[in-house]
């Protein structure tokens, strides 16, 4: 099994001494491949489990298993898109994309590198916007920016946490399109945080519901 997550629960300590449970019992197999969402109503623990997929968060009880090994903390393998895509202002598109695939691959040939980068612009559509920085793009520009990203160190889990919610729906649908192609191009394994139904059911090959 690809991903496993092992009857995991997670607690938060409240400020009053009581105890939040944002996440119980929780099981759940992903194939390689495939595109998972995750949906439910706010605050019912989709981010939370994602964090923890991403290594970013550990489960109170129970844990996240990738490829036989359990997730810790954060690494290369697993990479997260933000609503707020998380771009550093100072540097352009090229430059943003680099920084990720020059930590990544640092022993890789500079030439090498230059390629990988070139290809997830190309990928992405935003040739001709590469030297922008984020303030003089779009939304929808700069996720893909962000989508750019996290694909360009070829990680073997995309993690997606309502990629499109700040966006309008024009912007958005052409997006959801453009990244259910680039799903499929690189067979990456995708696990999409949305609380929008229709999105859930136009990307993925299935969809959990979080009560």
């Amino acid at each position: 099994m690809f991903v496993q997550i092992d009857h995991v629960d997670k607690v938060f300590p409240l400020a009053n001494g009581g105890r939040y449970v944002a996440l119980k019992n929780i099981e759940l197999e992903i194939h390689q491949g495939e595109f998972v969402s995750l949906i439910g109503h706010s605050g019912c623990g989709k981010s939370t489990l994602l964090n923890m997929i991403a290594g970013l968060d550990r489960a109170t009880a129970g844990g996240v298993i990738l490829e036989g090994r359990e997730i810790t903390e954060p690494g290369p393998d697993r990479m997260v898109v933000f609503q707020n895509y998380s771009l550093l202002p100072w540097l352009s598109v090229r430059e943003n994309i680099a920084l990720a695939v020059d930590e990544v691959y640092s022993r890789q040939p500079k030439g090498e590198r230059k390629s990988i980068i070139e290809h997830h612009i190309e990928l992405v559509g935003l040739q001709h916007s590469a030297q922008k920085r984020p303030n003089e793009l779009s939304g929808g520009m700069k996720q893909r920016v962000a989508i750019a990203r996290a694909l360009a160190i070829r990680p073997k889990l995309l993690l997606l946490d309502e990629p499109f919610g700040a966006l309008d729906a024009l912007t958005r649908g052409g997006l959801q399109e453009q990244l259910m192609h680039i799903c499929e191009e690189s067979g990456v394994t995708a696990v999409m945080v949305t609380h929008d139904v229709d999105e859930a059911l136009l990307l993925s090959d299935r969809v959990v519901m979080l009560t």
